[in-house]
């Protein structure tokens, strides 16, 4: 199996233990398979009081085991050596909602999810991106500064932590470069405490 036909088939397995989740909260909602859709940044749509809300789910698949304090936000990668912009700020994306999906934990020390059941545990923190836009845009991190750091980052190839001035490095958040995945991803990486704070977040799920 590649690499990306595991990622996907790890995703669609996650996303059965999710809807049996969304069911026990008798949320109204329908999960999306068309890939144009999907494309756009929607993998479920939720309806609350009639209203309609498209929800992306990001998921630290790579991380099980682990219940890490940060989630990365994508401002950039590579694809077929060219910049490509990334999911954060990409305005044809119609999400509104992103849904971390964090401190994924399988039962019996297994480290392979291979049925819904193989989860023991799990998080997941609801992001309003409107919101957190709209509040980088007030700490002086619009989009185009942002940019900005990425390209000076992505050219001077200093990859790992770059510090922001904008940002206590330690609390809130920095920009990672990572330089092991072909993709060269550059992300905003932000704390969950920090975001559950500052009221960009809630706690949607946490067991």
């Amino acid at each position: 199996m590649s690499k990306f036909n595991y990622d996907l088939n790890q995703e669609q397995i996650l996303s059965k233990y999710l809807d049996n989740i969304y069911d026990g909260k008798k949320i109204k909602y329908k999960r999306i398979f068309d890939l144009n859709i999907q494309h756009q940044g929607v993998d479920v749509i939720m309806t609350v009081d009639s209203t309609e809300y498209n929800i992306d789910e990001k998921a630290q698949l790579h991380y099980i085991g682990s219940d890490l304090p940060t989630f990365t936000f994508e401002l950039s990668y590579l694809k077929n050596n060219l910049n490509k912009e990334g999911w954060l700020f990409d305005e044809h994306k119609l999400t509104q909602y992103y849904f971390l999906i964090t401190g994924i934990f399988l039962k019996k020390s297994k480290t392979i999810l291979s049925t819904p059941d193989d989860i023991e545990k799990i998080k997941i923190t609801s992001v309003n991106r409107q919101k957190l836009i709209g509040f980088l845009e007030s700490k002086g991190l619009n989009k185009g500064k942002l940019l900005k750091y990425d390209s000076v980052i992505r050219e001077n190839k200093t990859f790992g932590k770059n510090e922001l001035a904008e940002l206590n490095e330690k609390t809130e958040g920095l920009i990672y470069y990572t330089n092991h995945l072909s993709e060269k991803p550059i992300n905003l990486q932000l704390r969950l405490k920090f975001l559950l704070d500052k009221e960009l977040a809630k706690k949607f799920y946490y067991v």
